[in-house]
């Protein structure tokens, strides 16, 4: 029950940081052709299937996606920022500088669309006491339609 609880509290505070105003910053994408690396061709994914073998498997340049963040403001007490990729891996802890555009690597598009990795980023926003103030977040779904603060942006 004690897990319960936390667990619910900790959606609670999430869902009370505000997003921040379209007006305080923007994103540029890049959209370049990559080759992916080649996996070890004696990996077996039990769970795949053939079209997605294939697509591991290419030797064909994909799509690979990179943005761009530029903070244009900063609300009082904004000093430092966080990324958190696909709601578990933190990419970067770093003082705010304004008019600086940061990168975030998205990277396969293929992969964004298929929830695989790159699908959605959070940029927390947070004060000295590293207590998050706003969020900027960005989501792919598997139509490759881009969401910025849960408005529809573009399609990949």
């Amino acid at each position: 029950m004690g897990k319960l609880l936390l667990f619910v509290s900790i959606i609670l505070l999430v869902q009370d940081i505000p997003y921040k105003p379209d007006d305080e910053f923007s994103i540029r994408m890049d959209l370049k052709f990559k080759l992916r690396p080649q996996s070890a061709s004696n990996t077996v994914h039990v769970s795949e299937t053939m079209a997605e073998y294939q697509k591991r498997n290419s030797t064909n340049q994909l799509p690979y996606l990179i943005l761009y963040v530029n903070v244009k403001r900063v609300t009082q007490g904004e000093i430092r920022m966080r990324v958190l990729r696909d709601g578990k891996n933190i990419m970067n802890i770093k003082k705010i500088e304004l008019d600086k555009e940061f990168k975030i690597e998205v990277g396969f598009t293929d992969d964004a669309k298929d929830k695989i990795s790159g699908y959605e980023h959070i940029i927390y926003f947070m004060d000295s006491d590293k207590k998050d103030i706003n969020r900027i977040v960005i989501t792919i779904d598997p139509n490759g339609d881009y969401y910025v603060n849960g408005q529809k942006r573009g399609r990949l």
